[in-house]
């Protein structure tokens, strides 16, 4: 089969999480066209030698507690200097230009693929984690409402075939068009021999003066090593058990050895943890999807969230590490079922023998 998938270029956990995608696809001897943005184009020409890759622009789509802010998404539009209907046009031409149109497309909460598939009326497959919030309770959380990702999903994706959710977290939902499946993540190893260390991961997104906060207060733990993970240079004086790199491909084995994470409250990367037993410390980013993902945490009893970011708090949570760690060991054995593999091929055998 031709497929074209669309992966968006906004954090690491769409793309991590079409990584394995791909790979799986590519295993079965299927054709893969990428679209995505700038900055993930360099990873998947390197990544995947044999497969083509097209440029992609998203729109910046505001929202606040009442859901779409059209002024501000206007601000921002205007900002960004980007005719975004041309770059559909342009997306699309150049799609055509290769050929046969793809035989099913597959998007992760990337809005031009799905557009392409209403227009050449293409099957569409809504590979994500995002559209569990359709499903979801209306909760507010703090100052945030669901509704930011309820109609933030219906305007990219009004339509779709099938979709399957990506969860680390029990969803009923009775839709035979919607599966939930488990983490669509990188296999990690279980280590039982690990390193001495704390694994702390700053987003790329936000420059925080709860990082400062809690460096102060890691730099008074000695019976660790830290090591944390930030694009920032911070330039106080810390204790030499604290270590600071960049992002790289270090991050796996150094999530592998971890004691525990202290983290944002990305779904990818809570996934991952969780996959290999690594308690959970989390400062969530200022969106509703990562409150509710740190909501979660706490629900399940796999970790907790920071409240005060005090030494005593965080003492408190690495001494509860081992409770924590036996939890996600009975949490995966009692919830994850739906093997994501099995059920992507089910879908696109449907669509190939029709």
């Amino acid at each position: 089969m031709k497929i074209l998938i669309g992966v968006c270029g906004i954090g690491n956990g769409h793309l991590s999480r079409q990584t394995n995608v791909i790979d799986f696809l590519l295993s079965m001897g299927n054709e893969i066209i990428v679209a995505t943005t700038s900055n993930n184009l360099r990873y998947f020409e390197k990544k995947f030698k044999n497969i083509k890759v097209i440029e992609i622009k998203i729109p910046w789509i505001s929202c606040n507690s009442n859901g779409i802010d059209f002024e501000q998404s206007l601000e921002k539009y205007e900002q960004s200097n980007i005719d975004q209907f041309k770059s559909f046009l342009e997306f699309s031409i150049n799609l055509q230009n290769m050929g046969k149109n793809p035989d099913i497309v597959i998007t992760d909460y990337e809005p031009n693929v799905a557009q392409y598939s209403y227009a050449a009326n293409i099957p569409l497959i809504c590979m994500e984690q995002q559209s569990k919030f359709l499903y979801l309770e209306d909760d507010k959380i703090k100052k945030f409402s669901i509704l930011e990702e309820k109609l933030r999903i219906n305007y990219f994706f009004p339509k779709y075939d099938y979709k399957i959710i990506s969860s680390f977290f029990p969803i009923k939902i009775k839709d035979r068009k919607v599966k939930i499946v488990t983490p669509i993540i990188t296999n990690l190893k279980i280590k039982t021999n690990k390193k001495n260390h704390i694994l702390v991961y700053f987003s790329p997104y936000e420059n925080s003066q709860d990082y400062v906060k809690l460096l102060n207060n890691l730099n008074n733990i000695h019976n660790f090593s830290i090591i944390v993970y930030t694009k920032e240079n911070f330039k106080s004086n810390y204790s030499n058990n604290i270590i600071f790199k960049k992002y790289s491909d270090e991050f796996k084995n150094d999530l592998e050895n971890a004691y525990c994470l202290i983290s944002t409250a990305g779904h990818q990367l809570l996934s991952e943890a969780i996959s290999i037993n690594i308690p959970l410390y989390l400062i969530p980013l200022n969106t509703y999807e990562q409150h509710y993902n740190a909501k979660m945490i706490e629900k399940y009893h796999l970790g907790e969230i920071a409240k005060c970011k005090s030494l005593n708090e965080v003492k408190k949570f690495i001494s509860k590490v081992p409770i924590y760690s036996e939890q996600m060991k009975k949490f995966r054995k009692k919830y994850y079922k739906n093997n994501w593999q099995k059920c992507l091929l089910g879908v696109l055998n449907d669509y190939k023998f029709k």
